[in-house]
């Protein structure tokens, strides 16, 4: 994760190349207007993945059964160069897919088991340190979600299952829960 020496000095770096002066005045209207903090999806692709059907032979020798799934989902940010503007964030969703339990009692079957990450590259311009973590660890993975909700309903279809659709997942909640169990770092 990205340091606060790093958040400090990304966001001092597209303060200075804003164009405006120490002032902070527009030149067209004589005001102020401060730049707004802008996310840049530059691209966005698969980075990694493994799937793991369970018992596979059996499982094609039936009929497909929707099955019941574990998510667990988690957002990093790692900037590409020091002192630059430009991120790679990493959507990785673990998803297992698990049977009905069986009559006699004991553990569901595991069907399968899949690692999923999803990145994008992103370029932040006029950052502040309070903007900082919100762009990259909520709007990025908001931006990226669609594509890896659905390559991973892609991947479970061609493995032979019924195709996992996740809802829309709250990024926001997400970061919010974890910096107040301090996983995210400062």
């Amino acid at each position: 994760m990205v340091d606060q020496a790093t958040m400090e000095t990304v966001a001092g770096a597209a303060q200075g190349a804003s164009g405006q002066g120490a002032s902070g005045a527009d030149s067209v209207s004589g005001g102020t207007n401060p730049a707004q903090p802008t996310l840049i999806l530059g691209a966005q692709y698969v980075r990694s993945v493994s799937f793991q059907a369970i018992d596979s032979a059996r499982l094609h020798t039936r009929p497909p059964v929707r099955p019941n799934t574990r998510m667990a989902i988690d957002v990093t940010a790692r900037q590409i160069l020091e002192n630059q503007p430009d991120f790679e964030v990493d959507l990785v969703m673990r998803c297992e897919g698990i049977g009905e339990e069986p009559v006699e009692g004991g553990d569901a079957p595991r069907l399968f088991e899949t690692i999923i990450t999803y990145s994008g590259l992103f370029t932040l311009r006029n950052v502040t340190t309070e903007s900082f973590e919100p762009l990259l660890l909520v709007e990025a993975p908001r931006q990226i979600f669609p594509a890896a909700r659905n390559y991973l309903a892609d991947i479970t279809r061609e493995a032979g299952f019924m195709p996992v659709i996740l809802p829309q997942i709250d990024f926001l909640a997400l970061w919010q829960s974890r910096r107040a169990a301090g996983q995210v770092a400062r």
